[in-house]
C-alpha cells in the first residue's frame, strides 16, 4: 500500500513538471548565446569572460591576458575552477578564490578592483569593512592580531536576506530565454522598474504607555490620623496647593502646641536676657547671671526652630506657620495638598478611615506628556541612540500617530524577555493617550535621501545568494546577485547589485529561479543541458 502511494506521488510530481514545462517553456544558454528574434536585445551583464585553460603551468606558464596571472589558476577567466577545487576549510572561502592559500591571486583581485588594502583581503571577503555584514551582526572571518580565531556564521545565525552574495557563485552567468513574449504573459510574470527614492530605516518594537514619572505623584498624609473630609474625586483637575483631603491628626495638634510653647519661651528669655544685661550695667547682677540668661535665650531659639521644622515636615507652608502664631492655632486638621497641576487618577480616601504615612490616599498626574516604554530586542540595541525620532501607534486609536524622541535607554536587559527598555516622551495635549495602553513603535535609525528599493516578491534565494531577475528583452532574463541592506514594509533596500532604471521581475520570479536550478532539483526528469534546446532547433 505504501509503495503504491509513493509511486502515485512520484507520477503526480512528474506530470506536474511535464505540464509546467509545456506551459512555461524556458531554455538556458550561456551569456554569449543568441536566440532568433533577439537582434534588438540590450547588452547582457557579463561579469566574467571565459577562456581556455592551460593544461600545466610549467616553467613558462601562459598568463591570463586580463589579470596577469597564470591562466590555469585564474578563477575570473575560468569560473569552473571554483567548483573543481572545492572549499577552503581553513579560511571559509572557495579554494580557487583564497588569496591566503594562493597569494598569486592577489594581483587578479586588484585588477578586478576587489581588494581591501587595510586588511589584506578581497573586499568581497572582508567582513570587517563590509557594512551589511557588520549591521547583521555576522562574526568576521578575519583573524585579527591579538584576537582568537573567528568562526564562520551558521545558517541559523543570519537571516537569508541579510547574507552577502557568495563570491564563488556562477549562477548569474546563466541566461533564461523564453520562446516568445506570449510565454511571459501566460506565466503571469509582472515587472517593475527599479527606482531610487528616500527611505527611512526603522526598528519596530512593542510599546506600553505610562504616566510621565516626573509629573506623577502618590500622596499620603504626613501624619497618622482619621480622614475627616474628602475634597476631590477621580478625574478632577487640580492646581498646585489645592486641598484633596483633610486628616484629623493628633501629631499635628501636638506639633502646633509645641511651636507655640517654644515661641512663648523665646519671648520670655529675650526679656530676661535684656533685664540681666541692665542689672549688670548697674553692678547689681553678675556676669554669670548674664551668661546663664544668654544660654537660655539661645536654647529657646533652637527649640523654636525645631518646632517650626516639625510643622514644615507636616506640610505647613511658612504662611501657615505664621497664622498658627497669629491665631494661637492648635487645631489638628492636616491637609493633603497637590504639589503641581494635574488630574486625580487614583483615590483611596474614605471619611472616617484611620490612615498612616505609608498609605497613599491620592495619585495625581500631569497628562500633557506621557511616557512610552519600548521593548527593544538585543539584535537592535547597537543602532538605537538617545534623541532618535520615534513614531507610536496605539491599537485602540486607529491610524493616529504620536511622535516623540528617545530620552533614556536602559543599561539592564530583562533576563526573561531578553529585551531592553527605551523611554520616549510623547506630547499628549488632547489627552488621548492613557496609561497602560499597548501599541507599536517605529524608531528611526537612519534617513536616506536616495536608495535603491525593490519589492520583496522580486528577491529569490537560489541556495547561496539572493538574486533578482532582470529583463533585458521580452524573452531574455538574467539573475543578478543582490546585497540587501534593509528590510522595510514589503520592500528591500539594495546596497549592491542593481541600478535605477533596470526592469526586474516582481511576480513569477520563482519560476525563473526553478529553471536555473534544474540541475539541483532531483534525479532525471528536471535535468537540463543548457545547449540542448538550441541544438534541437
Amino acid at each position: 500500500m505504501k509503495a503504491n502511494l509513493a509511486l502515485t506521488g512520484a507520477m503526480a510530481g512528474l506530470l506536474l513538471v511535464v505540464a509546467a514545462g509545456a506551459w512555461f517553456y524556458l531554455r538556458l544558454s550561456d551569456p554569449s548565446g543568441a536566440a532568433p528574434g533577439d537582434a534588438a536585445a540590450t547588452p547582457l551583464r557579463q561579469d566574467r569572460v571565459q577562456h581556455g585553460r592551460s593544461i600545466a603551468i610549467g616553467d613558462n606558464p601562459v598568463l591570463c591576458p586580463n589579470h596577469g596571472i597564470p591562466e590555469v589558476a585564474c578563477p575570473f577567466c575560468d569560473p569552473g575552477l571554483i567548483q573543481e577545487r572545492g572549499y577552503c576549510g581553513g579560511h571559509d572561502v572557495a579554494e580557487a578564490l583564497c588569496t591566503r592559500c594562493n597569494p598569486v591571486l592577489i594581483a587578479a583581485f586588484k585588477v578586478e578592483g576587489d581588494w581591501c588594502a587595510e586588511h589584506g583581503l578581497p573586499d568581497s571577503q572582508c567582513v570587517v569593512c563590509n557594512a551589511p555584514l557588520a549591521a547583521a551582526g555576522v562574526p568576521t572571518l578575519i583573524d585579527l592580531p591579538g584576537e582568537p580565531p573567528r568562526r564562520a556564521p551558521q545558517d541559523d545565525e543570519v537571516l537569508r536576506w541579510k547574507r552577502t552574495p557568495s563570491s564563488g557563485c556562477t549562477k548569474t552567468l546563466s541566461i533564461v530565454r523564453l520562446d516568445s513574449p506570449d510565454v511571459a504573459r501566460a506565466a503571469g510574470l509582472a515587472f517593475e522598474k527599479v527606482v531610487a527614492r528616500p527611505v527611512r530605516e526603522t526598528i519596530s518594537c512593542n510599546v506600553e504607555v505610562a504616566f510621565n514619572g516626573n509629573r506623577y505623584a502618590r500622596l499620603a498624609a504626613r501624619a497618622s490620623g482619621v480622614v475627616s473630609a474628602v475634597h476631590r474625586d477621580l478625574g478632577d483637575h487640580v492646581a498646585p496647593g489645592d486641598v484633596l483631603a483633610t486628616v484629623d491628626s493628633v501629631a499635628l495638634g501636638s506639633a502646633k502646641a509645641e511651636y507655640l510653647q517654644a515661641l512663648t519661651l523665646l519671648t520670655l528669655w529675650e526679656k530676661n536676657h535684656a533685664r540681666e544685661q541692665a542689672l549688670e550695667a548697674n553692678h547689681v547682677a553678675t556676669a554669670r547671671d548674664v551668661l546663664e540668661a544668654e544660654t537660655k535665650l539661645v536654647e529657646s531659639r533652637i527649640a523654636l526652630d525645631s518646632s517650626a521644622q516639625k510643622l514644615r515636615n507636616l506640610g505647613l507652608s511658612e504662611e501657615a506657620i505664621r497664622r498658627v502664631a497669629d491665631d494661637n492655632d492648635t487645631s489638628s486638621g492636616l491637609a493633603v495638598t497637590a504639589p503641581f497641576a494635574g488630574v486625580v487618577v487614583e483615590r483611596d480616601a474614605v471619611i472616617g478611615e484611620v490612615v498612616d504615612t505609608a498609605r497613599p490616599l491620592f495619585a495625581i498626574a500631569d497628562t500633557s506628556t506621557m511616557w512610552a516604554w519600548l521593548d527593544l530586542y538585543e539584535a537592535d540595541m547597537a543602532r538605537v541612540r538617545i534623541g532618535q525620532r520615534v513614531e507610536i501607534g496605539i491599537e485602540g486609536l486607529g491610524d493616529r500617530v504620536f511622535t516623540g524622541t528617545a530620552t533614556w535607554i536602559s543599561a539592564h536587559v530583562d533576563p526573561r524577555t531578553r529585551t531592553l527598555k527605551v523611554r520616549v516622551t510623547v506630547d499628549n495635549v488632547d489627552g488621548l493617550l492613557r496609561a497602560n495602553m499597548f501599541g507599536h513603535g517605529q524608531i528611526t535609525v537612519r534617513q536616506r535621501d536616495e536608495a535603491i528599493v525593490i519589492p520583496k516578491s522580486a528577491v529569490q534565494w537560489e541556495g547561496c545568494c539572493n538574486v533578482v531577475f532582470v529583463r533585458h528583452t521580452d524573452t531574455v532574463y538574467q539573475p543578478y546577485k543582490v546585497d540587501l541592506g534593509y528590510e522595510g514594509d514589503g520592500f528591500y533596500v539594495v546596497e549592491k547589485g542593481l541600478s535605477a532604471g533596470e526592469m526586474i521581475v516582481t511576480q513569477g520570479a520563482f519560476l525563473l529561479k526553478t529553471e536555473i536550478l534544474k540541475g539541483n532539483i532531483g534525479a532525471g526528469c528536471c535535468e537540463v543541458d543548457p545547449g540542448a534546446n538550441r541544438n534541437a532547433e
